[in-house]
C-alpha cells in the first residue's frame, strides 16, 4: 500500500494548498422527502416562501451554516421512495436537533416557520427518513459561495473495524484524484461523510461521498483505470489499488440530485 501512495505525495501537498478545505467540524441533517408528482410546482413555491423564510432566520442567528433543497434526478419514478432531499449544515449536532423539535411540524421543517406554512408543507411533503452525517474530509474549488447544480451521493458500507482504512483510502487515494479534477474544472467539490444517526450494522450503509458538479456531462461513475493512471502515474499498481478498495468497502448505491433552492 505504501508503495502505491508515496509517488504522488508531493503532488497531493500541492493540490491541497490550492483549494478550499473544511477545517472545522461540520454536520449535515439530510431529510428525504416524498412529494406527489402533481404537486411539484406547488411544493417548490411553498418551499421558496416558507422553508426559505425559516432557514433564513436560523442562518441569520448563526444557528446553521447552510441549507440546500435538491430534487432527486436518478433513480427516479418508483425506483425511489423519495424525490426531494433537504440538507441542513451546522457546526454541531445540538444545533440540528434544537431547531427541528416542534411537535406540530414534520422533522424537516424548522420550528421557526409560521404555523400556516408548516401546515402547507405537511400536506405537500412526507418525511420518509432523516439522517445526521459528520463531514470527515472535503475539498472545493475556490469559486465563491455559489453551490454547484448537481451532486452525486455514493453510499458505502464499510466493514466493521475498517473505518480508519476507508478514511485513509479516501484521503490518500480518492482525494488527490478529485483535486486533480477540480483543477481541470471537471468537478466543483468533494466531501466524505460518516453516518452518526441512525446507526447499526443492519442499516445498510455507514459512509457516503458527495461529489459536486456544475455540469451533468462532468459526472463520472467511480474510478476507472484511465482516471487513476492520469492522476497517479502510469506505473501505479491499479489491480492492487482496486483489491484494497473492494476489501474495505462496498458501494451500495449512487444517486444524482439537482439543486432547486438554497441559502448559505
Amino acid at each position: 500500500m505504501k508503495k502505491l501512495l508515496l509517488p504522488f505525495a508531493l503532488c497531493f501537498v500541492f493540490f491541497a494548498t490550492s483549494f478550499a478545505q473544511t477545517g472545522d467540524d461540520l454536520y449535515k441533517k439530510i431529510d428525504y422527502l416524498q412529494v406527489n408528482q402533481t404537486e411539484f410546482d406547488r411544493f417548490l413555491k411553498v418551499a421558496d416562501k416558507d422553508l426559505v423564510s425559516g432557514f433564513r432566520s436560523l442562518l441569520e442567528n448563526d444557528d446553521i451554516q447552510a441549507w440546500y433543497l435538491y430534487k432527486v434526478k436518478y433513480p427516479g419514478g418508483q425506483e425511489s421512495s423519495y424525490n426531494f432531499v433537504s440538507i441542513t449544515t451546522a457546526s454541531s449536532i445540538d444545533k440540528l436537533g434544537d431547531h427541528f423539535s416542534a411537535s406540530n411540524a414534520p422533522g424537516f421543517v424548522p420550528s421557526a416557520i409560521a404555523k400556516g406554512g408548516a401546515e402547507q408543507l405537511t400536506k405537500l411533503a412526507t418525511l420518509v427518513k432523516s439522517e445526521i452525517w459528520r463531514v470527515e474530509d472535503s475539498a472545493f474549488a475556490d469559486t465563491g459561495s455559489t453551490p454547484s447544480r448537481y451532486i452525486s451521493m455514493d453510499y458505502m458500507e464499510v466493514a466493521q473495524g475498517k473505518d480508519p482504512d476507508y478514511l485513509m483510502l479516501e484521503d490518500e487515494i480518492a482525494k488527490p484524484i478529485h483535486l486533480e479534477r477540480i483543477e481541470r474544472d471537471r468537478m466543483a467539490g468533494w466531501e466524505v461523510y460518516s453516518l452518526v444517526l441512525p446507526s447499526g450494522m443492519n442499516y445498510g450503509y455507514n459512509f457516503a461521498t458527495g461529489n459536486h458538479f456544475k455540469e451533468l456531462e462532468h459526472f463520472e461513475f467511480g474510478f476507472n483505470e484511465e482516471i487513476i493512471r492520469q492522476t497517479m502515474g502510469k506505473n501505479s499498481n491499479v489491480p492492487e489499488l482496486f483489491e484494497t478498495i473492494y476489501n474495505t468497502r462496498d458501494l451500495i448505491k449512487v444517486e444524482l440530485w439537482e439543486l432547486v433552492d438554497h441559502l448559505q
